[in-house]
Order: C-alpha cells, then sequence, then structure tokens
C-alpha cells in the first residue's frame, strides 16, 4: 500500500522520504523510552537503595560486596565506566587497597574488579536532592514508556495515511509536479 501511495508517478521527492522519517523517528522515542527505562529502573535502584541505607559520606559507605548489586552487571558497568553515575555517586577506597597498576594481564582486571568490590560508595547530602530527581522511579514507568509509543504509533500511521493526501492536494493547488 505505501509503494502506491509514494509511488514516483503520484508524489514529489521531498514525499518519498516521509516514510523512512517516521520510522526513524519511531526508532528513536522506542530506544529512548527504553533507556529513560534502564537508567530508572535498572541502575536507579542501586542510587535508592544507597539512599535508603543513609549512605550520606565517607564514614557511612557500604561496600559494593556488601549489598545484592555486587553481582549486578549493569551497576558494577556504570561504576567502572564512571559517567552514569559520575553526577551523584562518590567512593571510598579500602584501607588494604592493592595498587592494580603494578600488575599485569588478568591478575590487574582481577585486582580493578576486587577493589570495585571493595570500595565503599555513598551519596553526598549536597547531591541527594539530583540523586532523587535522576534516579527516582516517579515519571517514567513501563506503562508510561508503552503508552508513549503506542501514541506514537498511531500518530505516524495516521501521519503515513494522511500525509500523501495533504501533498496530493498541495500538488493539485499548486500545479507543481
Amino acid at each position: 500500500m505505501l509503494d502506491e501511495i509514494f509511488s514516483a508517478g503520484s508524489s514529489p521527492e521531498f514525499a518519498k522520504s516521509v516514510p523512512l522519517i517516521i520510522v526513524c523517528m519511531f526508532i528513536g522515542v522506542v530506544a529512548a523510552a527504553c533507556v529513560s527505562l534502564y537508567h530508572k529502573h535498572v541502575l536507579g535502584s542501586f542510587i535508592r537503595f544507597l539512599r535508603a541505607s543513609g549512605a550520606c559520606d565517607e564514614s557511612t559507605a557500604i561496600p559494593l560486596n556488601k549489598t545484592k548489586f555486587d553481582k549486578n552487571v549493569f551497576v558494577r558497568a556504570a561504576i567502572k565506566n564512571g559517567r552514569t553515575y559520575s553526577c551523584v555517586l562518590r567512593s571510598v577506597l579500602p584501607d588494604d587497597a592493592p595498587a592494580p597498576e603494578k600488575l599485569s594481564g588478568k591478575e590487574k582486571r582481577r585486582a580493578k574488579n576486587l577493589l570495585l568490590s571493595q570500595s565503599g560508595y555513598y551519596i553526598p547530602e549536597e547531591l541527594s536532592f539530583r540523586a532523587d530527581n535522576v534516579f527516582s522511579k516517579q515519571g517514567t514507568s513501563v506503562f508510561s514508556a508503552l503508552f508513549g509509543i503506542l501514541i506514537f504509533l498511531i500518530v505516524a500511521a495516521v501521519s503515513l495515511i494522511i500525509v500523501p493526501d495533504i501533498v496530493q492536494l498541495f500538488k493539485n493547488l499548486t500545479g507543481l509536479v
């Protein structure tokens, strides 16, 4: 049906790219919803745990290996890359921290993983408001994400049906090819 609507004989060149633009926008909306859900629910659970545990300074920092998030690959990766949590999370190295730089190969990787697990993590009081805003569950739920995707899908489908008619109307009114 779309091939007939956007065939070479009935539509100007710019109208042929409308379906591609709408599909790309739909992919962008789905990706944004997935990233938002991942950020709020998966990564946010660690931040909410720290806030609920009262880890607000170096003396109350909680080591990762003392939490249920020690084996969570997503949380560990977010701590390792340093960008996701950098706006709110602070860490404290253990007193007997090994220096992984002096080691080589697998030993270095093991030492870094051990250091990651043994380091204590906390959210300073001055960053608690930001942590609550960025990582709270409020505002983004699975239902709202699916609802947003459904609404966009409906708008996209209507656009694919109506836009060719509008282009044809414009073509008839102006006499453009």
